[in-house]
């Protein structure tokens, strides 16, 4: 259904031209400055659109030209920081599991301690009130 309408929007279109063309069919003479010429002025017409439709598109050409150069600039420029970003984080990840495995082996060395109190504790013989009394007298 859209291409039949693009279709009759396109026949209506050819219409009017064609009709903008019967109409304009008289001589009309264009100076250039330099020398003069004379056309039909749907000819003058179409030449001068033409010729505006080409300009607009150099023009827009070297727009879109530069802005794809900036694009990529740009891009080059958003992926270099990603990249450092992405390398920061590898270098921080890196340093907090040192970090922790550096705590991991001191908590297990403190553990290591605390058990071998625990077992001196338990070869040590405890003294009570009567054992005292027996190492004063």
């Amino acid at each position: 259904m859209k291409n039949q309408w693009r279709l009759i929007a396109g026949i209506i279109v050819l219409f009017i031209i064609i009709v903008f063309a019967v109409l304009n069919v008289d001589d009309v003479p264009v100076n250039f400055g330099f020398g003069e010429v004379i056309a039909p002025l749907i000819i003058i017409i179409f030449i001068s659109l033409l010729l505006g439709s080409l300009l607009t598109l150099l023009v827009s050409t070297v727009a879109t030209g530069h802005r794809n150069k900036e694009l990529k600039t740009l891009r080059g420029k958003v992926n270099q920081q990603e990249e450092q970003s992405q390398e920061a984080i590898k270098r921080v990840r890196t340093q907090y599991e040192e970090r922790i495995q550096a705590l991991q082996e001191s908590l297990a060395a403190k553990e290591s301690e605390i058990n071998q109190l625990r077992q001196t504790e338990t070869t040590v013989p405890s003294y009570t009130d009567t054992n005292r009394r027996d190492l004063y007298q």
